[in-house]
């Protein structure tokens, strides 16, 4: 764990300064992603496989990711796809130099207490995914798991797929307890899984329809988590 946290920081300080040189571009996002999930990955000897890269967008579409630990950026960096903006909390700004990268690289920021905060998070995404054509990534648990199963889907990101009219393509992420002793603080090496589910389009669909699609996409996570392996 002490040598995931020592190349996140290198990571870190390389993308900032990227980040200030690229300034309002989401390529420092995919820098960022990229250089934890596939160098990262190499370091810490673990291997992530991908299932349904096929599915992988090809048009601008909401990436549902289920959300476990800060490891996940190291899990998922070689499925985070070009032109693409994540929804994070506010509060993520507070973190020395990452705030900066996420301002950079167009994060859309909300607080999910302020009920303004989320009617212009809302409007932003909606711009992003219809005017500026970039994905959308969000955990729609709206928060780390820490290992405690699947969490609750909140309904804003089905509210924003709707609103931009937009496909959501889910990234089944599989538990990380084979890999993570959280007593000990020790990551083991091996294999990890990740599968890219099929489109699920949202064309025609009501903001009513919110909490249909958010029970029907959850489901699709717990049957893709039943098939995983245990270790």
């Amino acid at each position: 764990m002490g040598i995931a946290g020592v190349w996140a920081g290198i990571v870190t300080i390389l993308v900032f300064f990227l980040s200030l040189l690229t300034w309002g571009s989401t390529i420092s996002g995919w820098v960022y992603a990229r250089l934890l999930g596939i160098a990262g990955m190499r370091i810490l000897g673990i291997r992530v496989e991908v299932a349904g890269l096929e599915n992988l967008p090809t048009e601008a579409s909401v990436l549902l990711v289920n959300h476990q630990s800060n490891l996940d950026a190291y899990f998922l960096g070689a499925v985070y796809p070009r032109k693409t903006v994540i929804l994070a909390k506010r509060q993520m700004l507070k973190v020395p130099l990452f705030g900066i990268i996420l301002l950079a690289a167009r994060t859309i920021l909300v607080d999910r207490e302020d009920t303004a905060s989320a009617k212009k998070a809302l409007k932003d995404s909606t711009r992003a995914i219809k005017e500026d054509r970039n994905n959308l990534w969000i955990f729609p648990e709206g928060t780390r798991s820490r290992g405690r199963g699947l969490g609750e889907f909140k309904k804003g990101a089905f509210v924003m797929a709707i609103a931009a009219q937009a496909p959501i393509v889910s990234i089944v992420n599989q538990p990380i307890e084979h890999l993570v002793d959280p007593q000990a603080k020790f990551l083991k090496s091996g294999v990890h899984h990740v599968t890219v589910l099929p489109p699920i389009p949202t064309a025609g669909l009501k903001l009513r329809d919110a909490d249909a699609l958010a029970l029907q996409v959850r489901q699709s996570f717990e049957q893709e988590i039943a098939k995983f392996p245990s270790n």
